[in-house]
């Protein structure tokens, strides 16, 4: 069955479509990616910024000429923490569905869950339970314990004001990053992550075997410890990132300008320039929990929402079956 995802993320929109097989297996098609920047300045409660709302339409504008041509059965479109958080958001979900697209602005709860599903899905091996996934985005880190297998329990999830958009805007870490400004980065996040840290290192169920990272943070640090000239998802999938090496990445990339990191190869569009942000986060759930390293899952919320949609279709289809009889 031919499926199309859609994920309206702070920083970039990403559109997915693939052939799904009756096992859940993932055959991609066609996969784009656009750096909007559609939470550009934007504060709790505040506005999407009227050229990024304009970006946005430009982004989505294209993907619906992708979808005329593959046709798929099924498309989800979900938007995430910036949709979440904008007074305004109304006008780009209009705008949106004059291109004939319907979107779910979907919780921190539902992303974590489906960011999860798409992670683990992508993954050579299962983990040793319980794994703490780490979504981090442009504009909010989903944080999900889970067991795999024989290992599965309730996952426990927490949605924090952690986006590596947020943090670079508020600290100035888009340029040159001075020690004071790379400081100040650090204890923030280091400030909003230990309750959390905390409460999973106090419960025996909880503390994490395995830190496994999805999004384009993670993938971005793979793909430069590895030195790829282009990005290439089958060597960065399931790559470990040592504490060293996060490390050595943190100094590498702090003494550029943003417009030199935005220049690495195998980045994506302006994904330099934010990309210690997401370091930061990274190295501190290392650091708070006791762990050597971070294994790294090219997929995660993206896939998640395709198959979600998938289900969806499926579902669809079994209902008009049994309506027919």
């Amino acid at each position: 069955m031919r499926i199309a995802a859609i994920d309206i993320g702070t920083n970039s929109f990403r559109l997915l479509v693939a052939e799904v097989d009756p096992s859940g297996d993932i055959l991609p098609l066609c996969k784009r990616l656009v750096t909007v920047r559609l939470g550009r300045g934007l504060a709790p409660g505040g506005v999407i910024a009227a050229d990024r709302l304009q970006a946005g339409r430009e982004a989505l504008a294209s993907f619906r000429r992708e979808l005329d041509t593959w046709q798929p059965a099924h498309l989800m479109a979900c938007g995430t923490a910036v949709l979440r958080l904008a007074a305004n958001r109304d006008l780009f979900l209009e705008a949106a569905a004059e291109l004939g697209i319907s979107v779910q602005v979907v919780d921190g709860r539902r992303e974590a869950m489906l960011g999860m599903e798409g992670a683990f899905a992508a993954m050579g091996s299962a983990p040793a339970p319980p794994v703490l996934l780490a979504d981090v985005g442009g504009g909010s880190t989903e944080l999900i314990v889970a067991g795999m297998g024989a290992g599965s329990f309730e996952p426990s999830i927490e949605s924090l004001p952690l986006g590596v958009v947020r943090l670079t805007e508020t600290f100035g870490t888009g340029g040159v990053i001075s020690p004071p400004a790379g400081a100040a980065l650090a204890g923030e996040v280091r400030r909003v992550l230990a309750p959390v840290c905390q409460k999973l290192l106090a419960d025996p169920v909880l503390r994490p075997a395995v830190l496994v990272g999805s999004g384009g943070s993670a993938t971005a640090a793979a793909a430069l410890d590895l030195g790829l000239e282009r990005y290439d998802e089958t060597r960065v999938q399931d790559h470990l990132l040592s504490v060293a090496a996060l490390d050595r990445l943190w100094q590498r990339l702090a003494a550029l300008s943003g417009k030199a990191r935005n220049c690495l190869p195998g980045l994506e569009q302006g994904r330099g320039e934010i990309l210690p942000a997401g370091l930061s986060i990274y190295r501190e759930l290392l650091a708070q929990l006791g762990l050597d390293s971070l294994r790294v899952s090219d997929g995660g919320l993206l896939e998640g929402i395709l198959l979600a949609a998938w289900r969806d279709a499926g579902n669809g289809l079994a209902e008009r079956c049994q309506n027919a009889l």
